[in-house]
């Protein structure tokens, strides 16, 4: 488990000119688990997007319910980088109930947020992400982000045919 001194030199560590040492911060921050859950909260306030971004992926690598409404908070960022790791963080909850909140993010004006809100949906699972994926990529122009819809499609399809 993480001290509070090491937490802190991680969070200094995520304003660092260099991407490896932001993400090796961003790592050591999710294995401190728990106690670093409401120190990233507070760094989801930052004015430099790279903060948000940081601190969202930590709280979705953590898993702990309470980054929720947070992240779900996220999917509105200004910035298409903090939205895509908040839809990313939101889908490894498998949670259905957030469903809706990423479904609107199939209509992201950013292909990266738009592929990564289908991974998440993917992910989480039922029939309305699977509707959603559907209608969404029948209307996708970008190919990369229609690829991962039809293959979050594929993943969900399955499992509503082993709930009938």
């Amino acid at each position: 488990m993480c001290t509070e001194s090491q937490i802190n030199e991680y969070i200094s560590q995520l304003s660092n000119p260099e991407k490896s040492v932001r993400n090796d911060a961003a790592i050591a921050l999710s294995k401190c688990g728990r106690k670093a859950v409401f120190p990233m909260i507070n760094l989801l306030d930052s004015k430099e997007w790279v903060i948000r971004y940081r601190a969202a992926e930590v709280l979705g690598l953590i898993g702990d319910e309470t980054a929720i409404i947070h992240l779900t908070k996220l999917l509105t960022d200004e910035k298409d980088h903090v939205r895509y790791m908040a839809a990313k963080g939101l889908g490894n909850f498998k949670k259905k109930e957030l469903a809706l909140s990423l479904i609107r993010m199939l209509s992201d004006e950013n292909e990266y947020v738009r592929r990564i809100s289908a991974v998440s949906l993917g992910n989480i699972g039922g029939k309305t992400a699977y509707m959603s994926l559907k209608k969404a990529a029948g209307t996708e122009t970008d190919e990369r982000a229609k690829a991962a819809m039809i293959e979050s499609i594929g993943r969900i399809e399955p499992t509503l045919e082993e709930n009938q």
